[in-house]
């Protein structure tokens, strides 16, 4: 690689470096991504540097494109591009295409586009679908905007998400088209899973001040030891599946390493047979059935584990004790959050991914359970230990305990494997069964603490049937494009058919297809389906991570972390980078004027100039679409983030004037904010604050606070009528509020009254029979609720016997004076 060439793919790795691991320590420090509203001043950088890189590359490529076609054009119909393609030395080129040497290749020959094998550019076509998914949810997200959301903001926080996943995307396949790429990512993907794990148990041992970071619940059937461990995340579920994700991953990198040792040892073996029957068993061993495809090359370097690159055996050796090491290192700490976390369903998602990657890779068995024993039987003393006192150890004997066991699991890791390595027979069956033994002595220890949990009945998977039943019939109402953004969160009070408290749908598919129906959910799953493809095929050890993704984002609400869609997009551009496939840096090496990585050599196919412009002009739309997608997320994060600033400074400023000047402003930057406008409401005179909730109300109709401080002003100040429009209104978009429900009706007497006392008998007659007609709808409701049990009833949703018979006391009296008044006047008529 000349040095130019070379210095440029340096510029690439470093500069998506940065933005990756920039993106992940702030997933890190703001809670998984889980709050929009904290991710405003992030974003706004983000895009701010995405724009900018967008529009550097644009203007960059544009002039050197521009000159490159005036060239092509010029050329003869018969002449054909040059493209580059992956083949390692000494194979044979594919049929009908012919390698260009040096002395051939002019200076604009070095402009191509990617051909290769029909495999590869199979990888790149499907490499290509991440970051194009991301995008059609972008631009239906984009289309919710202007078709009255449920909630515009709701909408627009779900756009820069999105917007994020998609440049995070496309920095991802860059980095995995580089020289070093596999490093890049393999390094990320690593400090995540420390950070993560290692903040969480250190808070546990009290040695780290992280908040939130242990859930605490008095019910047994949340938690059976009282406490379970959140971490960074401060949800014990997606945490759990997270550490889950990272545990498989290691899992399989040692199973696949160790399964490589033993078939090299045996080629070895074979080898020294002598002979060219011994070096045919060599290759063999190697190669294996995948023969020369990517996927087999992948397969091969990946379970290598630091042994890659040949040489002398004692570097191999070397090699292996290192990535041995790296492979078992991090199985504790992993093992003991899972554990920690108790999180059910994280422990079933596990089990599930590592049964099916092992029913097409049973040789994998053995060496998994002897990679695993160790780290699983000190995790589950470790939980133990901790469960006994709610997770709540003090500084110095936790960090003794935690460092004493990680030390105790890793040797007895490695006395493990250098005991099997080599070993056949009587003493491989004994370390066999000597790891079984330790994997059922931690299940057992495990399962016998939770077993209540496990076999007993389960409160909340009754409450998720519910979540999903009022979510279909929810989803029903606007099957094809949805509702917009957080639809849930804004809509569930109104559809909920028992008084839960549940913001989160507790399904990431049920959430898409709220939010962007049938056609959304589409893109999703073809986006899942891509990664799946692309991960099995370039890597598959790391295709159980993602199974437990997939799988445990059907029963909980990790997809509403932004930290979820990083790691889920983080596998299979890792996949390939180990694979060795440019991916989409590859797709426009040629066009970039970047010299393609190791092993791809320069080849001429019948391609000929219209491949070329096609790809030139499909790079020049993707990267303008980037252009264009980074300034409209750019915008919508600054005015969001400079909105909640100005709300911030007006929740801490000394006097109410300077209070509604701020929130004047916040509104100005960032009209989509509910609370913002509530809260500028109650600053306001009657008529100016009831304008101000009307236009936000514009921007959230289905907000039931909004409507609710609508509803008290018209009890307040307006007609019978109209407050009962609005009484209504918001009791249809909050049904199971006990609390509303008897604001509305003290509204309605005390409005009635107020009329009796000026003298206005039809409308004071008006306001105490809605009033009646109010307290029989909520006596009716809560008297239903109660014959149901109090199951589900988290809202505490009831009527107080002698308040609802003072308020009927109180309205009869009411009707009764003025229909008494309506009596005396029809008899002095007459």
């Amino acid at each position: 690689m000349k040095r130019s060439q070379r210095r440029k793919d340096q510029v690439v790795s470093v500069t998506c470096g940065i933005a990756l691991f920039a993106a992940a320590a702030a997933a890190c420090i703001l809670r998984g991504f889980f709050f929009a509203g904290e991710m405003y001043v992030f974003l706004t950088i983000w895009f701010a540097g995405c724009t900018a890189l967008a529009c550097w590359v644009l203007v960059q490529r544009a002039a050197a494109w521009g000159a490159g076609i005036v060239r092509v054009l010029g050329r003869g119909t018969e002449e054909s591009a040059e493209a580059m393609v992956e083949l390692p030395r000494g194979e044979e080129l594919p049929a009908g295409v012919e390698q260009v040497t040096g002395r051939e290749r002019g200076p604009d020959r070095s402009q191509g586009i990617l051909l290769g094998s029909d495999g590869q550019s199979g990888n790149i076509k499907v490499a290509l679908l991440l970051p194009a998914c991301t995008v059609i949810v972008c631009i239906f997200y984009g289309i919710h905007v202007y078709l009255r959301p449920l909630s515009l903001q709701g909408t627009l926080n779900e756009l820069l998400r999105w917007g994020l996943y998609t440049s995070f995307a496309v920095f991802a396949l860059l980095a995995a088209g580089t020289r070093r790429g596999g490093a890049l990512l393999a390094a990320l993907w690593h400090s995540i899973g420390i950070v993560i794990s290692l903040s969480a148990l250190l808070a546990v041992c009290g040695s780290l001040p992280v908040p939130y970071a242990v859930a605490y619940s008095l019910s047994p059937e949340v938690s059976v030891a009282g406490a379970r461990l959140a971490g960074l995340l401060q949800y014990p579920n997606t945490f759990g599946a997270v550490m889950a994700v990272f545990l498989l991953e290691r899992l399989f990198a040692a199973a696949y390493a160790s399964r490589r040792e033993e078939e090299l040892r045996s080629a070895a073996g074979g080898a020294e047979g002598g002979g060219a029957d011994g070096r045919a068993e060599r290759r063999s061993a190697v190669g294996g059935a995948e023969g020369g495809s990517a996927g087999g090359r992948a397969e091969r370097r990946s379970a290598a584990g630091g042994a890659e690159g040949g040489g002398a055996e004692g570097n191999a050796e070397l090699g292996s004790t290192g990535g041995l090491l790296a492979r078992l290192l991090p199985l504790f700490p992993y093992a003991a959050a899972l554990l920690l976390s108790e999180s059910r369903g994280a422990w079933l998602a596990a089990a599930c991914a590592a049964a099916a990657a092992l029913l097409s890779k049973r040789q994998l068995l053995a060496p998994l359970l002897l990679a695993g024993a160790a780290p699983a039987a000190g995790a589950a003393l470790l939980y133990r230990q901790l469960a006994r006192t709610g997770l709540a150890a003090d500084p110095l004997p936790g960090l003794l305990l935690l460092a004493g066991l990680w030390a105790g699991t890793l040797l007895a890791g490695l006395w493990l494997h250098r005991r099997c390595t080599g070993a056949a027979g009587r003493q491989r069956a004994a370390m066999l069964a000597l790891a079984a033994a330790a994997w059922t002595a931690a299940g057992g220890a495990v399962l016998l603490h939770v077993r209540a949990r496990i076999t007993g009945p389960s409160p909340t998977a009754d409450a998720r049937v519910l979540f999903y039943r009022d979510a279909w019939k929810l989803a029903a109402e606007a099957p094809w494009l949805g509702r917009g953004g957080e639809t849930w969160r804004q809509a569930y009070l109104a559809a909920q058919s028992r008084p839960y408290a549940g913001s989160q749908v507790h399904s990431g598919y049920l959430d898409i297809l709220l939010n962007l129906g049938m056609a959304g959910l589409g893109a999703v799953l073809l986006l899942l389906l891509a990664a799946g493809w692309l991960t099995g095929k370039a890597s598959p050890r790391l295709l159980p991570p993602l199974l437990v993704i997939v799988l445990h984002s059907a029963v909980d609400f990790d997809w509403s972390y932004g930290l979820i869609w990083l790691l889920l997009l983080l596998l299979p551009a890792w996949a390939l980078a180990e694979a060795g496939t440019g991916t989409l840096l590859a797709a426009v090496k040629g066009t970039a004027g970047i010299t393609a990585p190791s092993g791809w050599l320069p080849v001429r196919a019948g391609a000929g100039r219209l491949k070329l412009l096609r790809g030139r002009a499909g790079i020049l739309a993707g990267i303008l679409l980037a252009c264009a997608l980074s300034i409209l997320c750019g915008v919508v994060s600054l005015r969001a983030a400079a909105g909640s600033a100005l709300y911030r400074q007006a929740a801490s400023a000394p006097e109410p004037a300077v209070q509604a000047t701020l929130l004047r402003q916040s509104l100005e930057w960032n009209k989509g904010a509910p609370l913002t406008a509530i809260a500028l409401s109650k600053l306001l005179p009657v008529e100016q604050g009831t304008e101000v909730l009307r236009r936000s109300l514009a921007c959230s109709p289905g907000n039931a606070a909004l409507n609710w401080e609508l509803a008290e002003r018209y009890l307040n100040t307006g007609s019978p009528g109209e407050a009962l429009y609005w009484v209504r209104r918001s009791l249809r978009l909050d049904k199971y509020n006990a609390a509303i429900r008897m604001a509305a009706v003290e509204g309605m007497l005390m409005l009635g009254e107020r009329e009796l006392t000026e003298g206005d008998k039809r409308r004071a007659a008006e306001s105490a029979d809605a009033g009646l007609a109010l307290l029989r709808q909520y006596s009716l409701l809560a008297r239903r609720e109660y014959s149901r049990g109090p199951q589900h009833n988290d809202r505490g949703f009831r009527i107080s016997g002698p308040a609802g018979e003072e308020m009927h006391l109180r309205l009869s009296g009411v009707l009764a004076e003025a229909r008494d008044m309506f009596s005396r006047a029809d008899r002095l008529k007459q």
